[in-house]
């Protein structure tokens, strides 16, 4: 095994105390540590073998394999929607909602600014305007107030992103498109077994869109997407699109003279998933119940440690619904903090320490480049998005982390909020 040598602050080192299993050495002013992380994505040898039967039998894509055709049907009984479309990717998953949604030039769509760019990109290349809403402090989400906040008579659409597996109010977001007829996308890309009051996440809006992109809660191989939904008339138009305009009824229901079939009744493209996605996915869902419990435990761990240290604040998700635990988010409060210490400054020192620590979200993602003479950054920047941008901590989770990895986040989280709060 590599080794991977960690190098803690003597003034650190003296309050932290190692988990078992954990390589200790003291060098001078210097603790070392052997202890990586364990990695994710992880995959087994299940899913490599899994995936060499799929190459080998030749039956590599959809319409040659059944492997996609299995992971719609079962990922559709597992996210309690009706209908479920596998593709290459979330990005597209996210164009496909939106283009069977109807939306287009002179439209708008409500988009949370604490996001990945993909999920206002979708919106500027469907030939709408992407509109910005404030985000709640707690949820790191849009909700209905600050979506009723940026209504115009152009607005179409709402897309909500449960950020880290925190599911969005949706039943207030779902009450105010009712009242305005607005179209509701659930960006899922986060949030694979969440629950919203009972119900799964990407079963509430109009559609669900999913990635499972290289480190998402679950990976078809470093790509894939997935949409979900309930509307026979909007999953009909998103098989289709997502398949050169091809027509479910044209392919399965009817009867075809020998010679060439005609297939194609709409124009579309190909964003079909590929048999090699489909059967990594099939294995990983079946795992996905462990899994959850899994992230949610060691995220539990973190925030039960972290509400009781100075200089944090930790948000609960209510009881009646459930978080996907992506990431584990804490806040720091600067008000409690010693004089030279930053939000910055916490976060580096947790990783001097051997633990990894992330800012998270981008939290203004209009603020990138992008947006430049557009007219689509907001002539105010957003204070509680820029709040949780200049306080957050984020921290892994993954269920493949064991005891000692989580024995010494807290351990480390706990020595340096120490040291850094008055």
């Amino acid at each position: 095994m590599s080794r991977s040598w960690v190098f803690l602050p003597g003034s650190l080192a003296s309050q932290i105390r190692v988990g078992a299993g954990c390589h200790v050495q003291r060098d001078r002013d210097l603790l070392v540590l052997n202890t990586p992380f364990s990695p994710w994505p992880s995959f087994s040898v299940e899913e490599a073998d899994a995936a060499r039967d799929v190459i080998l039998s030749n039956r590599v894509n959809y319409w040659t394999g059944e492997e996609c055709r299995h992971f719609e049907r079962e990922f559709a009984v597992w996210a309690g929607t009706r209908y479920a479309i596998a593709l290459a990717n979330g990005t597209v998953a996210l164009d496909l909602a939106l283009k069977a949604l109807g939306v287009g030039a002179g439209d708008e769509v409500v988009v949370t600014p604490r996001t990945f760019l993909a999920s206002v990109s979708c919106i500027v290349n469907a030939g709408a305007v992407p509109v910005f809403a404030e985000v709640d402090r707690d949820s790191q989400n849009i909700t209905a107030e600050t979506i009723r906040s940026v209504l115009t008579p152009r607005t179409k659409a709402v897309i909500c992103v449960h950020l880290a597996g925190w599911p969005c109010d949706m039943d207030q977001i779902m009450a105010l498109a009712e009242e305005h007829d607005l179209k509701v996308i659930e960006d899922c890309a986060q949030a694979h077994g969440a629950f919203y009051k009972g119900r799964p996440v990407g079963s509430i809006g109009h559609v669900g869109a999913w990635s499972f992109c290289q480190d998402k809660i679950m990976t078809t191989g470093g790509e894939g997407g997935m949409v979900t939904t309930d509307c026979s008339e909007l999953w009909s138009r998103m098989w289709s699109f997502k398949d050169h305009g091809k027509s479910w009824c044209a392919v399965y229901e009817r009867e075809h003279a020998p010679g060439f079939r005609w297939l194609h009744e709409s124009f579309g493209t190909n964003w079909r998933m590929i048999e090699v996605q489909a059967v990594i996915g099939r294995i990983q869902l079946r795992r996905m119940p462990q899994w959850h419990e899994r992230r949610l435990a060691n995220a539990e761990r973190i925030w039960s440690l972290a509400s009781t240290l100075p200089g944090l604040r930790v948000p609960r998700l209510h009881s009646e619904s459930a978080h996907a635990a992506y990431k584990c988010y804490v806040f720091i409060e600067p008000e409690h903090l010693k004089e030279g210490w930053t939000r910055d400054r916490v976060l580096n020192e947790i990783n001097a320490a051997g633990v990894p620590c992330f800012s998270g979200s981008c939290s203004e993602v209009y603020l990138e480049k992008a947006f430049d003479g557009t007219g689509w950054r907001p002539e105010k920047h957003f204070a509680i998005a820029r709040e949780l941008g200049e306080t957050s901590l984020m921290f892994m989770v993954h269920p493949t982390l064991n005891d000692a990895e989580l024995d010494k986040t807290c351990a480390v989280l706990n020595a340096v909020m120490n040291e850094a709060a008055r």
